[in-house]
């Protein structure tokens, strides 16, 4: 029987379901046991498409990947140096105190590979098709391509080596082994350069019309998310060639105004997740990090002093991002780079996952790396954006670098597990997490250096024998 467009919102919701079966294998993730994703969702636009926003609804609906309670934003920055943890739950405290365990099991693992399964579908399913036009076709491929090596990419950056499931036969899947991160990298560049072959420049909406909102991914989203894996992955060259291109083109410019740069559609922005429930709040982000009360179960977090202490003097990422609550004679600071907490009609703000701040620190990094004698300029547009003066530090390599990792801790701080990231890619993990009255210690943990990679659940090993364990965790 051929789907109509009620198949749409039934769709959605199966993959939200999909997102609320933590206790499913995760690399498994069993098809829905029909033929919503099969030939027939690839037999109209409609359908297919929704394949692929239902995907981006999912990141942003609690609880998932991104969503502003449990999502990576506020977990990893928890586990960072970024937030204090109020929220009561025994993995926020784990996250917090960096003493993980392999249960609960709810973590990241089940809903980024339950959304791999459902990009692979599209590849399946979109690539066989004969129904769909050569444009929405291309744009589907592109997106869902993109889309696994997002995916993948943060997989890889909290686990180590992974799985990596290119089908949608799921007792292949459940016998699939650890890939080396070296070769994962390879993955995700191959599927980003795919996504880069057949996706425009435009955006596109729910019909596939060209649009101003910037809520699907496009050439350019692909772009920059392959100068960050290039960066990641050593090769820094391509990192700065990829890099340069999202710079140079004239659809995106850094927001003068500070205040302004998260709103939806911004011109820095290069793809934002809109939300799901606008009724309720314009994103999760902003619902759990701005501050109306004492810190506590419903507004969990509040920033250490160890990234307001990063701020020079005369930086106004630390006055128009940061927000300050006070109660009685206790001051507690929050993530203000999102200003609507609750619910705002008409929506004001989007969810930003891909920003133009990001590209030039990634160029400026790759050209130290270079030894490009201009790296120091990118460096400076970040700077001189916030309201400082030049860099007029040493210029040696280690003190450039040094630099550019400070710049991207008060520049990317409560954005997408960045400075966990950045801490690990810069071997500084240790030293400052686990130093002896350090960051660990000062949440209450204690640090052991296998913290760096998150324990694969329990029930993922108990499910595949061929499963591997991280060190560190029994």
């Amino acid at each position: 029987m051929k789907l109509k467009d009620k198949t749409i919102t039934l769709f959605l919701g199966i993959l939200l379901a999909l997102n609320m079966a933590a206790c499913r294998k995760a690399v498994e993730v069993s098809s829905p046991g029909n033929s919503l994703i099969g030939a027939d969702v690839f037999n109209d636009p409609k359908t297919a498409t929704a394949v692929m926003t239902g995907i981006y609804n999912n990141f942003n609906t609690s609880p998932s990947f991104a969503d502003g309670t449990s999502g990576i934003s506020t977990l990893m920055g928890t586990a960072s140096d970024e937030m204090k943890n109020y929220y009561p739950s025994v993995s926020a405290n784990q996250f917090y105190t960096n003493n993980l365990t392999t249960t609960p099991s709810s973590y990241f693992w089940p809903q980024l590979f339950q959304n791999v399964y459902v990009a692979n579908a599209v590849i399946e399913g979109a690539g066989k098709s004969a129904a769909l036009s050569a444009d929405v076709k291309q744009q589907v491929l592109g997106e869902a391509y993109f889309t696994r090596a997002f995916l993948n990419f943060y997989l890889t950056n909290l686990y180590g080596d992974i799985p990596l499931p290119t089908s949608t036969d799921y007792p292949i899947n459940n016998t699939l082994r650890r890939v080396p991160q070296t070769d994962v990298y390879k993955a995700i560049i191959a599927d980003l350069l795919q996504a880069q072959s057949k996706l425009t420049e435009d955006y596109k909406d729910n019909q596939n019309a060209v649009t101003g909102e910037k809520i699907r991914p496009n050439k350019v989203a692909a772009t920059a998310l392959l100068a960050r894996v290039y960066l990641y992955s050593g090769d820094y060259r391509d990192a700065e060639i990829q890099a340069s291109a999202v710079i140079g083109d004239a659809g995106y410019s850094l927001v003068t105004d500070l205040n302004k740069v998260f709103l939806k559609n911004s011109d820095e922005a290069i793809w934002q997740l809109a939300p799901v429930s606008p009724i309720i709040t314009n994103t999760l982000d902003g619902y759990t990090f701005i501050l109306t009360t004492t810190p506590g179960v419903n507004s969990h977090v509040s920033l250490l002093p160890y990234i307001l202490n990063a701020f020079e003097a005369g930086d106004n990422r630390m006055s128009d991002w940061i927000g300050l609550y006070k109660r009685g004679s206790t001051s507690y600071y929050f993530p203000y780079k999102y200003r609507v907490s609750q619910t705002s009609v008409p929506t004001t703000e989007y969810l930003m996952v891909l920003r133009l701040a990001e590209l030039y620190l990634i160029r400026a990094e790759a050209r130290v790396q270079l030894e490009e004698s201009n790296a120091v300029d990118d460096l400076n547009v970040i700077r001189n954006r916030a309201g400082l003066a030049d860099y007029i530090g040493p210029t040696d390599n280690a003190s450039l670098l040094a630099a550019i990792f400070h710049e991207r801790q008060v520049e990317l701080f409560s954005e997408w597990g960045h400075r966990w990231f950045d801490l690990k890619r810069a071997g500084n993990l240790d030293a400052v997490m686990g130093v002896p009255g350090g960051v660990c210690a000062a949440k209450g943990g204690t640090w052991k250096s296998t913290a760096a990679l998150l324990p694969i659940p329990l029930t993922e090993i108990l499910s595949n024998s061929n499963l591997t364990q991280n060190p560190g965790y029994n």
